[in-house]
């Protein structure tokens, strides 16, 4: 089966190995035997993929089948996989029609349930609020230090921002592993993003898994900003449109 360029692969091998436990879970919703049916042809047939849940999609036949945040659907003897596009509702209102994206919202849950399972021990974290956003970010951007600015807009609302750093030059990874080790960790990485140097240190760190965790979401361009029920912005957002949808 041809992969996705966004997650499959490299997004299932790594969750194996982040995870302590990754038990399938499969809906029974309706206690639908074909779902039990297609568990089992879907191991013959991808053994090597684990599956967060299978479940009816709105279409007749068809099953929505979620990997962790990637999400194709099968057809309900197993022939037939459709993978990497989005199954859209067609709604009529007033004589107008529009799309709902249901991909979307089942992918929006899967980001979600897979960043909120990434502990704040294993981030630079900025504030301590219950709202949260998670960014992807590089302390060589510009745009990425233009939002690491506006941090004081984001604490004082009592937003937390959690960081997952992305390592773009060859001697970024040591610059942020510095900054982890040091005793104020977030006073050293915001020195980082001021262009300033730091004291080399070393110590035990998730720097690298911070890597493969960005590569897993399949992010390649920062800064890149989640907020908490998933929701992906892409690029440079002012606090004041993020602190909004949050809000909302």
């Amino acid at each position: 089966m041809q992969k996705s360029p966004k997650s499959l692969i490299n997004f299932l091998i790594f969750l194996s190995a982040f995870f302590l436990s990754s038990n399938i879970v499969f809906s029974d919703e309706n206690f639908d035997p074909n779902i039990k049916i297609l568990e089992k042809k879907l191991k013959e047939i991808i053994p090597a993929y684990k599956f967060d849940y299978i479940k009816k999609s709105p279409v007749e036949n068809i099953y929505e089948v979620a990997f962790e945040g990637a999400i194709i659907y099968v057809t309900n003897d197993a022939k037939f996989i459709f993978e990497g596009g989005n199954l859209q509702k067609v709604i009529k209102e007033k004589n107008e029609y529009f799309f709902k994206n249901i991909t979307e919202v089942s992918l929006l849950l899967g980001r979600k349930k897979f960043l909120d399972q990434i502990s704040d021990s294993k981030l630079f974290v900025y504030g301590n609020g219950t709202k949260y956003i998670n960014v992807v970010t590089d302390i060589d951007c510009p745009y990425c230090r233009k939002f690491h600015n506006d941090m004081p807009k984001y604490t004082k609302k009592g937003i937390k921002v959690r960081y997952l750093v992305l390592a773009n030059k060859s001697n970024s990874k040591g610059r942020i592993i510095s900054a982890w080790c040091a005793s104020d960790r977030n006073k050293a990485f915001t020195l980082l993003k001021q262009e300033k140097k730091i004291e080399k240190k070393d110590c035990d760190n998730p720097i690298e898994e911070h890597q493969q965790l960005i590569k897993s979401i399949g992010v390649s361009s920062t800064p890149t900003i989640f907020l908490n029920d998933g929701t992906l912005i892409l690029g440079y957002t002012s606090p004041d449109v993020i602190i909004r949808q949050l809000n909302n």
